[in-house]
């Protein structure tokens, strides 16, 4: 909580330290139970006390430099609404928050706590020392909250939805297999590694241990059917997505009249990564409704609006964005993304954090910023009174060093390897960025190197429409490129009859279109080899609206002529005086030799293939595996 300070004495105070080192120190201290904190930016000073403005004991005042934290245990928790785990609990701690009955479980000494039952309305918490699995399921009952202890696992890549199942419908198999005897955990591990069709949830019993797999969701089939046996004691259970791991998820729940956007007919992955790319504002959680497939975004959270509402079994849940905790990595997956500490909430000070990013040779790298807030700035943004992000990347041109300013929306690269440092004062803090970032082959190029590859974007996937590529291969003045295509796959019919009106890849024997033509190329046309006579090859790529493909892929390098020294010997005979002359011939001949080069990557990538907000494809789509309709 930005600039504001507990009115209550500190038990403890530290001086020169950050804030992550302070909050380590909260959570270790053991003279006493810390459970909040400030952080005095300006001296940096952490003050540890034993309350929290939610006791009442003390409240929040305005202090320019000060920041307040309270501790965050709930959030080891997944929360499910009206069910609880058992009747018969290990301890019970009354008057007690939320917050402070998480608390007491990871603290408690005497049994390993696994999670808690919660009545909001009496303050009462119920420690136990149960899972899902050996307790043997949770229960619908209405008044109280099951706090699930959040583990590793192949059950932590599921949602729990608890009781309820995915509705049978006549004439469909919504299984795709049934595996009995089996544990909650195998059931996961299973339905994680499920090859012969794309499991996304299952049904498991507890009471004949059966674990029932599914290629369907519930928002495929209108919702989870509540009517179950209780004998039964099924629960359900939906994959997590990618995007979905980015949130905490509390079903049966929603932030109540605070929704900045709507989208129908998404599914609740497509739901959570339209959230993380949000433009128009910053989203931190959306509500999500089954029955209809409607994703609503909002920049609040229950925090935020005092409380989540309950929504009955009518099926709609809520998520909400998980903070944005690393302070720097080093990334080297093709594409991913990564944000200020704190996001979605503001940064903090004296941070000092640099990312890595490095994708494969011959390729470069685009970021797409969603946001981008570094609070006030200076004429100069790399300014060390402001706060700052430093991008820098070796070129074949020298260091490249800048600071990004506002607005900051897309960076393309000019290697494949950027480090971007972010660093902030005890000034002001402000909401920070967020970006994506996707390593491809380069759509237009100068390639100096002496050998290297080229592709279309998106290799060896399809390539996006309208493309306009060139990538210009040029060697020393002495030198010739060979050009070798490996793959060719484009719209057309090939065969020498590529026109126009196709997708069509053209290889100039020189520097730009007025060059000789040497090729032009569609379809499944033969990969062959192409040779310059001077030192420039141009290869050109054009794509239209309508069928896409593979593409291509190719390898170059440069031949150099070499010197050869070869000697004669002519014998003359005068006056018995034999004379050696040596003549010397130069002999030119093509070798494939390695010298020094340099790749220089044109920045102006194809903005339709780059851009990591992609429309919306079918498998975003909620009705694409609805039976409505549907015969699979």
């Amino acid at each position: 909580m930005p600039e504001l300070r507990l009115s209550a004495p500190p038990s403890r105070v530290v001086s020169n330290i950050s804030t992550e080192e302070c909050a380590r120190t909260c959570v270790e201290e053991a003279a006493f139970e810390c459970k909040s904190f400030d952080v005095d930016n300006l001296y940096r000073t952490c003050l540890l006390f034993n309350t929290s403005y939610e006791e009442g004991q003390a409240f929040l005042q305005e202090s320019r430099h000060v920041d307040h934290y309270r501790s965050a245990f709930e959030k080891l928790f997944n929360r499910l609404p009206n069910h609880v785990i058992t009747v018969a609990h290990k301890r019970k701690v009354p008057d007690v928050s939320v917050e402070q009955c998480a608390r007491r479980c990871i603290f408690e000494m005497t049994f390993r706590c696994e999670g808690f039952d919660y009545e909001p309305q009496h303050q009462n918490c119920w420690l136990t020392d149960l899972t899902v699995e050996t307790g043997g399921g949770v229960k619908y009952h209405v008044g109280a909250d099951f706090y699930e202890r959040v583990l590793d696992g192949p059950v932590s890549k599921f949602v729990n939805y608890g009781v309820g199942s995915l509705p049978v419908i006549d004439g469909y198999q919504i299984y795709g297999k049934v595996m009995f005897g089996v544990t909650l955990g195998a059931c996961a591990q299973l339905c994680l590694t499920q090859t012969t069709f794309d499991c996304s949830s299952f049904d498991y019993s507890f009471s004949d241990r059966a674990c029932h797999m599914s290629q369907y969701i519930a928002a495929n089939l209108n919702g989870l059917n509540h009517d179950v046996m209780p004998t039964y004691r099924v629960v359900h259970y939906e994959k997590k997505g990618k995007y979905l791991n980015y949130f905490y998820p509390t079903p049966y729940t929603i932030v109540l009249g605070r929704n900045d956007k709507i989208l129908t007919r998404v599914k609740p992955d497509r739901c959570a990564r339209n959230c993380l790319e949000e433009t128009d504002f910053v989203c931190r959680s959306f509500d999500y409704q089954i029955q209809n497939g409607t994703c609503l975004l909002s920049a609040a959270t229950g925090s935020d609006v005092g409380r989540l509402y309950y929504q009955g079994q009518q099926q709609a849940h809520h998520f909400e964005m998980k903070p944005f905790l690393d302070c720097g990595d080093v990334l080297t997956d093709v594409a991913g993304d990564f944000a200020s500490p704190n996001w979605p909430r503001h940064y903090e000070h004296h941070l000092n954090c640099t990312w890595h990013v490095q994708v494969p040779r011959h390729k470069v790298i685009t970021f797409n910023f969603v946001h981008f807030d570094l609070g006030p700035q200076s004429a100069n943004p790399c300014d060390a009174g402001v706060d700052r992000l430093v991008i820098t990347e070796m070129t074949s041109h020298g260091l490249v060093r800048f600071c990004a300013s506002s607005p900051m929306r897309t960076y393309v690269s000019h290697s494949n390897e950027v480090a971007l440092q972010f660093i902030t004062n005890d000034n002001v803090d402000a909401q920070g960025f967020r970006v994506f970032y996707t390593g491809d082959w380069p759509c237009k190029a100068l390639l100096t190197e002496d050998n290297g590859q080229i592709a279309s974007p998106g290799w060896p996937a399809q390539y996006p429409r309208l493309l306009d590529c060139t990538w210009t291969i040029q060697a020393p003045t002495s030198a010739k490129v060979f050009l070798q295509f490996s793959a060719i796959d484009l719209d057309g019919p090939g065969f020498g009859r590529c026109t126009e009106h196709y997708d069509y890849l053209e290889v100039y024997d020189g520097d730009s279109p007025a060059s000789t033509k040497l090729a032009m190329l569609c379809g499944h046309d033969p990969v062959t080899s192409y040779t310059s006579r001077h030192n420039v090859l141009l290869v050109k790529l054009k794509t239209d609206k309508h069928v896409q493909r593979t593409g291509f892929h190719a390898t170059y390098r440069f031949i150099f002529p070499t010197t050869s020294t070869v000697s004669t010997t002519a014998t003359t005979s005068t006056s018995n005086t034999t004379a050696n002359t040596t003549r010397i011939s130069n002999i030119y001949f093509f070798t494939l030799n390695k010298v020094p080069g340099s790749v220089v990557m044109n920045n102006s990538l194809c903005p339709q293939h780059h851009d990591s907000r992609r429309s919306r494809g079918p498998e975003d789509d909620v009705t694409n595996r609805s039976l409505r309709g549907a015969s699979s």
